[in-house]
């Protein structure tokens, strides 16, 4: 059997190992057993770690959750987000009746995460947007739209959950826990040019509304360095009610403009303050190895902070070991900064491993989709369908993921050993098992330590075939 074929052979045997293999959310440090029979363990191969400046832009355009407010990272500095927003019209069409004449104008807004010390009031006002979205254009994290200094309005807040009383399914009265909603007066200048378009064109389709009211931009003041919170646009509460009266007898009615739809367009702006912060000379593309930072590395979510992996040792292996190599196990344990984590800052639920190169892009394949690292077996290795997670048990404090078969194919040169990148995201499943990675739009962030005391290890167990 000549060198290639001989490769190949023990590439598909390892698999066939590994599906044997308990199910990798079972294994963990405590788990592992160094006197496995027939096999080899080490778990000190190098992994170097550091923190790049993801040279490509993050999409913020329609995301599940639009961010808005400002809080200060005691390490990576200051971060703030602003929400832009077309409306809804609420209808086609529209006519108040009979002599209309507003009465008010409110915004409401409803938030499920909130990210920094909830305990400081946060300040938000709505501007009117002078810009359009444009069909043409993409969306970013770090797009700005243009919009009028002066605001419609503003409330300061805390952003807690509180009781309040709510009608059940049969009309009884309930008390329920939910988050408080913002409400902010629009002003009656707005309300007044809503209702002197009653009946005419700008209130008879969407389209025509916008031209009207191009949209608005959800600013926190620069006061406010508390926290975030992650405006839900698609929630029956997030609206805008416009109050009037109409008729003969000028009754009191309401009419809402929403936020959700597919024909409305929000996008959240992103800004980073690193100034004094050990990253603060970070330009897009660049690395700064975590021997640089004492030992951390650092994730952020939306600001295009990633932790780079190398494993610059793993050809030693090889050499010492010979080609016939079969990786039975291998594990990566990301350890969690203890200091790093509170309640207020809690990491990311989701994370993923992605392909890179020496520039520290994100690898695609021919049709522009990133290359990530995918989950266990031998029949998934080259897709890019079911990438795995990394995830962090709440009782751990570290990230795990198995990463057995890209070892494998790293160590027969089946997959480059140029280094990986660890992101944030939201993976979900569809129905034929698949899996989609999407952009996370919540900014999360995780410290991870890499020093002598705490180090990125690399679980390893394998069989040498003679």
């Amino acid at each position: 059997m000549n060198l290639a074929a001989r490769r190949l052979f023990l590439f598909f045997f390892s698999f066939a190992a590994l599906t044997a293999c308990d199910d990798p959310s079972d294994i963990g440090l405590e788990l592992q057993d160094k006197n496995q029979i027939g096999t080899d363990y080490t778990d000190t191969l190098t992994v170097n770690t550091g923190t790049v400046l993801l040279n490509d832009s993050i999409l913020s355009f329609n995301q599940s959750v639009a961010e808005v407010g400002r809080y200060a990272d005691p390490v990576l500095g200051t971060v703030s987000a602003t929400t832009f927003t077309e409306v809804g019209l609420g209808g086609s069409n529209l006519n108040f009746g009979e002599n209309p004449v507003a009465q008010s104008l409110e915004l409401t807004l409803d938030y499920g995460f909130k990210y920094g010390d909830t305990l400081q009031d946060m300040t938000v006002s709505a501007h009117r947007l002078t810009e359009k979205y444009d069909d043409k254009k993409s969306y970013f994290t770090n797009t700005e739209l243009a919009y009028e200094s002066t605001p419609l309005g503003t409330q300061t807040f805390r952003p807690l959950r509180e009781k309040v009383v709510e009608k059940d399914k049969d009309g009884k009265d309930v008390t329920v826990t939910r988050t408080r909603l913002v409400k902010i007066n629009l002003g009656q200048a707005l309300a007044n040019e809503l209702i002197a378009q009653s009946g005419k064109d700008p209130l008879k389709t969407q389209q025509n509304f916008i031209n009207l009211l191009n949209g608005l931009a959800i600013v926190a003041s620069e006061g406010s360095t508390g926290s975030l919170i992650g405006l839900n646009l698609a929630s029956d509460s997030t609206k805008i009610t416009l109050t009037y009266r109409s008729g003969a007898e000028q009754k009191v009615q309401k009419h809402v403009f929403t936020f959700d739809g597919s024909n409305v367009r929000n996008s959240t702006l992103v800004k980073a303050d690193r100034t004094g912060t050990s990253v603060a000379e970070l330009t897009k593309g660049m690395y700064i190895p975590s021997s640089q930072t004492g030992g951390d590395s650092y994730v952020q979510a939306t600001t295009q902070l990633l932790t780079k992996l190398t494993f610059p040792y793993l050809n030693k292996l090889k050499e010492q070991n010979g080609t016939n190599i079969i990786v039975n196990r291998a594990e990566l344990i990301l350890p969690v900064k203890g200091s790093s984590t509170s309640n207020n800052l809690p990491t990311p639920p989701q994370m993923v491993l992605y392909q890179t190169n020496n520039s520290n892009r994100i690898l695609k394949n021919n049709t522009g989709v990133p290359l990530s690292v995918q989950q266990e077996g031998a029949s998934t290795m080259n897709t890019t369908q079911i990438p795995v997670v990394v995830t962090k048990d709440a009782k751990k404090d570290y990230y795990s993921v198995n990463i057995t078969s890209y070892v494998q194919a790293m160590l027969l040169d089946k997959k480059p050993n140029d280094g990986l990148l660890l992101a944030p995201a939201v993976v979900s499943s569809a129905q034929n098992g698949t899996r989609q990675i999407q952009t996370e739009p919540r900014s999360y962030r995780a410290i991870f330590s890499n020093t002598d005391a705490n180090r990125v290890k690399l679980l390893l167990y394998y069989s040498k075939i003679k």
